[in-house]
């Protein structure tokens, strides 16, 4: 009599295999590619997702008060300059008491970040000679406060 052979062994040895060099694969692949921070807020993730109510509430209050007015909606390769305003929606004035923070990105890579100073003045607030050097899609983030509350602005402007 012959004896019969199983291949069960060799089955569940290959699967395990498989999954360990599928594992091994995925991290290399999580380590060549790593996740870009969205940082709409400015702040960490873990920050945002901890205070996100009162970033709301924040906002909200902000939203009420004032508005953000922005000229472009375009950028080009080289030299750039912003002029953007923060408008007392009682009074339809350039807010006095406003302070920015601004970081102009790209949405996929951070390597390319640029954080201008604003410069305030009576008609608002310019922004001025920051180079732009890559085409695509680039996202402007601003932070506004005045001390008592923050408003948060996130406009996508393109390149020609």
């Amino acid at each position: 009599m012959s004896k019969k052979k199983s291949f069960w062994p060799y089955g569940i040895t290959l699967a395990i295999l498989a999954v360990v060099v599928m594992g091994a694969g995925t991290i290399m692949v999580a380590l060549k590619h790593p996740v870009q921070m969205d940082e709409a807020y400015m702040k960490k993730y873990q920050n945002v997702d901890n205070h996100i109510n009162s970033l709301l509430k924040s906002q909200e209050l902000f939203d009420k008060q004032y508005k953000i007015i922005i000229n472009t909606n375009s950028f080009v390769i080289g030299k750039n300059s912003l002029d953007l305003d923060v408008v007392d929606r009682h009074t339809n004035r350039h807010a006095d008491n406003i302070s920015l923070k601004i970081k102009i990105t790209r949405p996929d890579d951070d390597r390319y970040d640029i954080k201008p100073i604003a410069k305030d003045s009576s008609n608002g607030f310019k922004i001025s000679d920051f180079d732009i050097d890559k085409r695509g899609r680039w996202d402007l983030i601003i932070e506004a406060s005045n001390g008592k509350v923050e408003g948060y602005y996130k406009k996508e402007i393109d390149t020609k």
